[in-house]
């Protein structure tokens, strides 16, 4: 595996880019057409809009049912920074990630998830942004933080 030379974002969906529990899948797994999906992605949009080198690395559990081009369509106007998922199977979010920094050889990455592990994780490496599972991306904290972390990333970048 080659390593990336640009900054990537670690991104999960459900509780970053929608509230968790909004319906996404049928009883056979299939994806479902609900206007509440994503409705937080445009606000990811605006953010990463400064920074146009800065790739994705979807690291939701939606990597599991979908493949890559359903995650890529799934990304809208974001589809162009996808650079893969997270390939790393571990105990938590937070070790998948770190695992796949590691695997990849990431330098510059910050992680948008809600999962427990990753609100653990924020105590010990601000790199990981913990998102309220209802809120997401939507949380003008998040916001915030997300867009100073980008800011020190925009300034190491390779």
């Amino acid at each position: 595996m080659c390593p990336i030379d640009k900054a990537v974002v670690f991104l999960d969906f459900d509780g970053v880019l929608h509230p968790v529990g909004v319906p996404a899948v049928d009883e056979d797994f299939r994806l479902i057409k609900n206007p509440d999906l994503f409705v937080w992605r445009p606000i990811l949009e605006r953010l990463l809009a400064r920074y146009p080198t800065v790739g994705i690395i979807v690291s939701s559990d939606w990597r599991r049912l979908f493949d890559d081009a359903t995650l890529i369509e799934l990304l809208g106007p974001l589809a162009v920074r996808f650079v893969g998922v997270v390939e790393c199977y571990g105990s938590s979010r937070s070790e998948e990630i770190l695992a796949e920094v590691r695997r990849r050889g990431l330098k510059e990455w910050v992680a948008l998830d809600d999962h427990p592990s990753v609100i653990a994780a924020q105590a010990k490496d601000d790199r990981f942004i913990a998102c309220e599972p209802a809120m997401g991306l939507s949380s003008l904290d998040v916001q915030q933080t997300l867009n100073l972390r980008l800011a020190c990333l925009s300034l190491n970048e390779f």
